[in-house]
């Protein structure tokens, strides 16, 4: 094992591993389910999010995740866009049947008095979407998948580095889905970030950074999100 090998298998890469999972889960908690602000738990992860990858992307050396030129524009365009209307169409599809078949209309009444609550939806739908469709995925995409994927992939092989930078994803947004739906109707949305979590990180392994999966994560996934949480939960 060569010297740059031990050094991202030594505990204390663990740690930072653990760390950078757990600091905006914590945020998240703290907004959400002590202090009952979904703004305020946004703006927490947003600052660890956009500061968190800065910090990364400089310290070890990961510009590369970030980086655009010329020659991959169009691979990028091309992937994200296409990724993007497949995933916004599963989504809408999927959605449709789990609020009008798997759920009961009072659990959907439930739902959307923790959303209201918790102050998400104060503002407007256009507000709402350059917060959560683009403000947060872009930074989610920077932390963790140029950050946190950029360092997986520094200590394991490529299938090995998507499936734990899924899994990590996944374990940061258990808050919000116990926040939103607990119990069994949180499981299947889990699920669906496990498995977001795993196109996401193939996609950046793909196009060779993160810009793609921003595209894809964004105005797809979180596009078609927010208009069914528009039209089920508002």
């Amino acid at each position: 094992m060569t010297k740059l090998q031990n050094k991202y298998s030594s505990p204390a890469f663990d740690f930072l591993l653990a760390a950078l999972t757990l600091t905006p889960a914590l945020a998240n908690w703290l907004g959400l389910w002590i202090l009952n602000d979904a703004w305020l738990a946004i703006v927490l992860c947003c600052l660890i999010f956009y500061g968190g990858a800065y910090w990364m992307i400089r310290v070890f050396r990961l510009r590369s995740m970030v980086a655009i030129s010329s020659r991959n524009i169009t691979k990028i365009l091309g992937w994200g866009i296409l990724t993007a209307l497949a995933a916004a169409a599963l989504v809408v599809v999927l959605g449709n049947i789990f609020f009008t078949r798997a759920i009961s209309g009072n659990m959907l009444q439930v739902y959307s008095q923790r959303l209201a609550q918790s102050q998400a939806l104060r503002y407007s739908f256009w507000q709402f979407f350059l917060f959560v469709g683009i403000i947060v995925p872009l930074g989610e995409e920077l932390y963790w998948r140029a950050g946190l994927q950029g360092l997986l992939r520094l200590r394991f092989s490529k299938a090995r580095t998507v499936i734990v930078s899924a899994l990590l994803f996944t374990i940061y947004h258990l808050v919000t889905v116990g926040f939103l739906m607990p119990g069994w109707p949180g499981l299947p949305l889990a699920a669906a970030v496990f498995l977001s979590g795993l196109v996401l990180a193939w996609l950046t392994q793909q196009t060779r950074n993160i810009w793609a999966a921003a595209i894809c994560h964004g105005l797809g996934g979180w596009g078609a999100i927010i208009y069914l949480v528009w039209k089920y939960l508002r």
